[in-house]
């Protein structure tokens, strides 16, 4: 399948841009996009490659939704609702036209449910697949939300249950798109990021920009079955896995504790949230149900280069 023909299918496939969008994906060298309310915009891209974020026997599909969601996730820790997107596509050589059809169907599908508009791209052809996905949005609230707000004395809080992702749910990512929707419209967060590279490790990030510190309560982590599961397999404790393991995607976020307690009061979603901890003014410290406290140590996936 020529490259021209995938984009010629690609751009009858794609769903029509809303009226911001003045150009869309087609034969211009770039989209034109009409900011008719000035206001702020965000931009994140991410990368998945083969190997390293899914396997080249991976249903084509879920690999497609999952570079589209793992970037979108970063608009939802951002704080931020889903505007426009590009697709950089390096294709391994020979998957053939169903495989790369179903590729685009699983991005499709997912920009689609977040209400992403797929505005252009670029496609090659590689010895490994390698996808890259910009993504722009502009925030629920007044702004968007940073790493860098977290206060001494707020709650530290995540969405979801943690670790033992690669059991499949890597695959099937859920942006927390309404949760910090209703998050920011309850409560007003500090601080927000999403779980990409183990909670010990992204917390650690978090505390950094923010120049404070952190205290984590084991017994209040939300460990998961697939991380109980895992640890079977692995040798490892869940509660390992639930802070080290990467790509969970769930939101770690700051607030003071009445805001908290007025989100937990109405939180009615069928995602969990859960407080796990407080933030202090320095260090990293994980305390164990009897009070005994330990210097938390960042674990997670990092790249070596």
């Amino acid at each position: 399948m020529s490259e021209d023909t995938f984009l010629a299918w690609l751009r009858q496939r794609l769903p029509s841009s809303g009226a911001d969008v003045l150009v869309g994906s087609g034969p211009d060298d770039c989209a034109v996009i009409d900011f008719a309310q000035p206001t702020q915009l965000a931009i994140s891209t991410d990368t998945i490659v083969e190997g390293t974020h899914f396997s080249g026997g991976d249903e084509p599909r879920l690999i497609g939704w999952k570079a589209m969601a793992a970037a979108l996730s970063d608009l939802a820790a951002s704080g931020c609702t889903p505007g426009w997107g590009l697709i950089s596509a390096a294709v391994g050589r020979g998957r053939g036209e169903e495989w790369l059809k179903s590729l685009a169907e699983g991005m499709i599908a997912c920009a689609e449910k977040y209400g992403l508009a797929i505005v252009g791209g670029d496609t090659v052809s590689a010895g490994l697949t390698c996808l890259t996905v910009t993504v722009m949005g502009k925030p629920f609230g007044a702004s968007a939300i940073l790493r860098s707000g977290a206060q001494v004395g707020d709650v530290v809080a995540v969405t979801g249950t943690l670790g033992g992702s690669i059991s499949g749910r890597h695959l099937r990512v859920e942006p927390r798109f309404a949760e910090i929707e209703k998050i920011i419209a309850l409560a007003s967060p500090h601080a927000c990021m999403d779980i990409s590279d183990g909670l010990s490790l992204d917390l650690s990030r978090l505390t950094r920009e923010s120049g404070c510190g952190a205290r984590i309560f084991v017994d209040r982590i939300p460990v998961s079955d697939a991380a109980r599961d895992l640890s079977a397999q692995t040798g490892r404790t869940p509660l390992s896995h639930a802070l080290e393991d990467g790509e969970d995607f769930e939101l770690l976020f700051t607030l003071p504790p009445d805001r908290w307690e007025f989100l937990n009061d109405k939180w009615n979603l069928e995602t969990p949230l859960t407080e796990i901890g407080e933030i202090v003014s320095s260090g990293l410290t994980l305390v164990a149900a009897d009070g005994a406290e330990k210097i938390l140590v960042p674990g997670g996936y990092t790249h070596e280069f």
